[in-house]
């Protein structure tokens, strides 16, 4: 008999609700198709560009696009292969239009779900739109401003802290996971990382230049240390640490007001009061519990384990080492592996990739789609991994409710279908903070995994230019660790040079040198600390080294199955924890120089072998699209995407019911839960 087993998570913080704002995209003709004329696409986008809510929408998110739209509208008569992709990216925004529930732009927003007894819906359409500068627009400006030494006079600068001496050199991060590498043989040079070690005035610092070096010309001086903040070496306070929400905010009103002058970048607070029956909490807690049960890493990646293992060898238990230190690959053990540069360790096949093969070859073979997972299932996978000796303290799952109507969410009659899970509370829900002013503070109270540890907030730019709001999130705790910002001491305000890494019992601790408390740190971004040259290493390291040696709990990992071409949905009680998925390869279907005719009649063929329904999820990172493989200009995308494939492949996802989101009036959906282990 199987042992009843209690939920390991409950909710905690705000659930929140992200939601197309529109239920119809706009009409779309008849595709034009491969042998159609310059004015056959063009009366198409005509009649697609002619819904004004739609053309509002993209020409916010897409300026580019819409400049090529009205081009051609326009009577530009560009080559008809770039008429026809401008096609297909409006045609992929037309999609995503009403079937989009990622917050985006004027295309989806978000709101707060409340629990109760019963279900409860209402939907205006007086959404809030909330609108920041566009980053990449805003980089132009600041770097602009900052080439100009005239105008940095009361203008502060610093050192990056991410900058870090190697071998007689000085290494910077750059845009992605480059670095400028520079000599540290110059005294110039040396002067001034001594001199900016903490924020000092740009005046003040070249007038101590200028003292110290006579002999530098004043045009010199001023190449220097333009070069400087333009490798980033520098950071200006011109560049708002990420607990501003609005980096505007940090600017001159002279540069204020240019920023403003351009299109900016947009968040909707939805229109909306949603109530869910406490069962969908309660579910979404189940999941959970499931996924971290069947969680491949039960106690730290192998990456960890090994970094873990490295630092022990050289250090011993109970050793309090430099964060600055032990990560500096001469001096210390590095950063874990693939944390610079991405690699791909080899992975045995193991005792669960041999069960999970087993299990999807025999739904193959027997032609079913979907795995019911029993406790006696799920007790067979936990025996084939090792124990976990901790329990993730908190975590996100985001899902889809799927429920005809109202009444039937109140029966109970309702599927919660995972989308993904993060690594801890706030993770998804921290860049709409600013939307809700009162809810961070919900996220205070957050367990930990070490009981004396203090909670304190992780803050960082991103990699790259185009995700800088993805990490802005207001501050919400007391203490706050800035990596790679302009962020004034003071106020509860640390940085790497302040931390310390010790290893008790095999589990890694971060602690604050001065003091020696203990701390495990919250980073309230939606940026995937997998993608390296999003998130800087160390404050992928910072984020990720308390919870090394914990679960790891994500969207469920078919580990050596993933390469089959399909997987089974495998369900427990009313969760749908993975959907079934299939892998159409370019080598599956006709050459490239195939009419679409004769290309979708074979993609048909394979879809009858396989048994994959019309509607589908073209899935990507985290990105889906909802294709109805019965239509020519769905085909078509997905040809497209396949064409444009590194490796040749697409990934489709059953899609939901036709009328999953009907207690939503037919609104594309998913909703976010915060959620913590029980105490």
């Amino acid at each position: 008999m199987t042992r009843v087993r209690h939920s390991l998570y409950e909710g905690a913080g705000q659930a929140m609700l992200r939601a197309a704002v529109h239920l119809t995209g706009p009409a779309m003709p008849s595709w034009p198709g491969g042998s159609a004329s310059l004015e056959d696409w063009r009366a198409w986008l005509d009649a697609v560009w002619g819904d004004g809510g739609f053309r509002q929408a993209v020409t916010s998110a897409s300026p580019d696009l819409a400049d090529r739209v009205q081009a051609i509208l326009g009577g530009r008569s560009p080559k008809l292969r770039r008429v026809r992709r401008t096609a297909l990216a409006t045609a992929r925004y037309a999609i995503r239009y009403a079937r989009r529930s990622t917050p985006y732009g004027l295309f989806a927003g978000v709101a707060l779900v409340e629990f109760g007894d019963t279900a409860a819906l209402r939907f205006g359409d007086q959404h809030q739109s909330v609108t920041r500068p566009d980053p990449a627009a805003l980089d132009e400006a600041v770097s602009e401003w900052e080439s100009d030494s005239a105008l940095l006079g009361d203008v502060e600068v610093c050192v990056n802290n991410l900058a870090r001496r190697r071998g007689g050199h000085i290494y910077v991060p750059s845009e992605g996971d480059a670095e400028y590498r520079l000599a540290l043989s110059s005294p110039a040079l040396r002067f001034v990382l001594d001199a900016a070690r903490f924020p000092i005035r740009y005046s003040l610092l070249t007038e101590k230049f200028a003292a110290e070096f006579p002999a530098v010309s004043d045009h010199a001086r001023t190449k220097l240390f333009g070069e400087l903040l333009r490798v980033r070496l520098l950071r200006s306070s011109l560049r708002a640490p990420a607990t501003v929400i609005d980096p505007a905010e940090a600017l001159p009103a002279a540069l204020r007001a240019q920023v403003r002058d351009r299109p900016p970048a947009t968040d909707l607070r939805l229109n909306a009061m949603v109530r869910l029956p406490h069962e969908v909490l309660i579910e979404a807690g189940t999941a959970a519990t499931v996924l971290a049960r069947l969680a491949t890493h039960p106690n730290g990646t192998p990456v960890w384990r090994r970094w873990v293992e490295r630092f022990t060898e050289r250090y011993g238990e109970n050793t309090a080492v430099p964060v600055e230190v032990v990560t500096d690959p001469d001096r210390g053990v590095g950063f874990p592996d693939g944390f610079v540069k991405t690699v791909e360790p080899p992975r045995p096949m193991s005792r669960r990739d041999r069960m999970l093969l087993e299990l999807a070859g025999t739904a193959a073979v027997e032609g079913t789609r979907s795995v019911a997972l029993t406790g006696a299932m799920i007790e067979e996978f936990e025996a084939a991994r090792e124990k976990p000796s901790l329990i993730a303290p908190h975590l996100e799952l985001a899902a889809q409710v799927e429920a005809r109507s109202i009444q039937d969410l109140d029966q109970g009659n309702f599927r919660l279908r995972v989308v993904t899970v993060s690594r801890s509370a706030g993770s998804m829900t921290g860049r709409f903070w600013h939307l809700f002013p009162d809810t961070g503070a919900t996220y205070t109270d957050l367990p930990t995994l070490e009981p004396s540890a203090e909670l304190a907030q992780l803050s960082f730019h991103a990699g790259r230019v185009p995700a800088d709001l993805l990490t802005r999130a207001p501050r919400v705790l007391p203490r706050l660790v800035s990596v790679g910002e302009f962020c004034r001491p003071g106020d509860g305000v640390l940085f790497p040079s302040d931390l310390a890494v010790s290893v008790r019992d095999g589990h890694p601790h971060l602690m604050e040198i001065a003091t020696g408390t203990h701390l495990e740190l919250l980073a309230p971004t939606a940026i995937n600390f997998l993608w390296n040259n999003y998130t800087p290493p160390m404050a992928r390291f910072l984020g990720e080294i308390s919870r090394a040696t914990a679960p790891q709990v994500t969207w469920f990992d078919w580990g050596a199955a993933w390469t089959l071409p399909f997987t089974p949905a495998l369900t427990y009680r009313r969760s749908i924890l993975a959907t079934a998925r299939w892998k159409v390869r370019t080598r599956d279907l006709p050459r490239p120089t195939a009419s679409l005719e004769e290309w979708s009649d074979q993609l048909h063929a394979w879809r009858r072998r396989f048994r994959v329904p019309e509607r589908v999820l073209l899935v990507e990172d985290d990105q889906q699209l909802l294709l109805d493989l019965a239509q020519d200009v769905h085909c078509d995308l997905l040809r497209a995407h396949l064409d444009a494939s590194p490796i040749g492949v697409a990934t489709l996802h059953e899609a939901p019911p036709p009328d999953a989101d009907g207690w939503i009036d037919g609104r594309a959906h998913s909703l976010v839960f915060p959620l913590a282990a029980r105490s």
